[in-house]
This record gives structure tokens, C-alpha cells and sequence, in this order.
């Protein structure tokens, strides 16, 4: 009998301490209309959508959480690109170069936001859904090397093909002497 009251006393502290999601006055969930802090490791955007259908205003809301998540990524690499421009001095102010930059900063964006993944979902009786999107920052900073590496190859595959043409126009003008 003890051991019966024992266990019962202690599953009812158990079930007492289970997390149950923070809910709003109107029942929604808590980060409905309260974004969960950016932290260093993760970026969170929340976006909601009322369209015809469930699966139009879900893919409408998903749409808008990576935009708000690429808006956020696209200021973040501009800003470290001034930052190095500034850092960098008078040897990369030329237009060429910041040409390069944002180039990066925008193909970067596009890549980095296959890392965004749909945390929470929730669908209002009106039928407006609400996505809570998350992204992990390392996957941005991992994205812009992988795409600085790109440009690289790419400006060293136009020197190489720039020396080959140079190369044979000079034997075109040695033909014709």
C-alpha cells in the first residue's frame, strides 16, 4: 500500500513538472506573437499566411519566414563586408572588388537559406497558418566560405582563360608579320 501511495504521489509530481507549451490569451502559441531570441547559434523568424486553401497559406507563410531569415542574412554579410572593406583600407576600395563582395553577399544568401527548417506550425480557426522558422548561423558562415571558394576558381578560370586567349592572339599577330 505505501509503495502504491508512493508511486502515485510520485507520478503525480512528474506529470506536475511536464512542460506544457506557453500559450497566449486567445490560445495561440506563445511564439505567435513573441519571436524566441536570436541566440549564437540559431536565427528564429515567425510569419503567418490566410490564402484560399491550408496548403496555399502554409507554403505562403513558409515563403515569408526564409524571406524575413534571408533579409536577416543579407544585412549580416553586408555588414561584414564594410567591415572588412573598412578594416581592409585604401587597397579594396575599387569598384571591381566591391563588385566581387556583393556578388558574394547576394550568391551567399541564395545558398545559405537551404539550411532554414520549420520549427513550429500552427493553424488558426480562421485558417491563417503561423510557421516559426529556424536557421543555424553556422550554415551562413559555412555558405559564404563555400562561395568565396567558388569565386576564387571562377576569377582564376578567367585569368587562365584570359592568358590562353592572350596567348593566341599573340600567334595570330606573328603569323600575320
Amino acid at each position: 500500500m505505501k509503495r502504491t501511495a508512493f508511486l502515485l504521489v510520485l507520478l503525480a509530481l512528474l506529470a506536475g513538472c511536464a512542460t506544457t507549451p506557453a500559450l497566449n490569451e486567445d490560445g495561440s502559441p506563445y511564439w505567435t506573437t513573441h519571436i524566441p531570441k536570436k541566440t549564437r547559434t540559431t536565427y528564429y523568424a515567425v510569419a503567418s499566411a490566410k490564402q484560399s486553401t491550408e496548403a496555399l497559406s502554409t507554403l505562403r507563410a513558409e515563403s515569408a519566414a526564409k524571406d524575413m531569415i534571408g533579409r536577416w542574412a543579407e544585412t549580416t554579410i553586408d555588414s561584414s563586408v564594410v567591415t572588412f572593406i573598412e578594416e581592409a583600407g585604401e587597397t579594396l576600395r575599387t569598384r571591381q572588388v566591391l563588385e566581387v563582395l556583393q556578388n558574394l553577399s547576394v550568391q551567399t544568401v541564395d545558398i545559405a537559406l537551404r539550411g532554414v527548417k520549420i520549427v513550429e506550425r500552427w493553424v488558426r480557426d480562421d485558417g491563417t497558418v503561423y510557421v516559426l522558422a529556424s536557421y543555424p548561423v553556422k550554415h551562413l558562415k559555412e555558405a559564404y566560405r563555400l562561395q568565396a571558394e567558388e569565386l576564387e576558381r571562377k576569377a582564376l578560370a578567367d585569368a587562365i582563360r584570359a592568358e590562353v586567349l592572350e596567348e593566341y592572339l599573340q600567334n595570330l599577330l606573328e603569323a600575320t608579320d
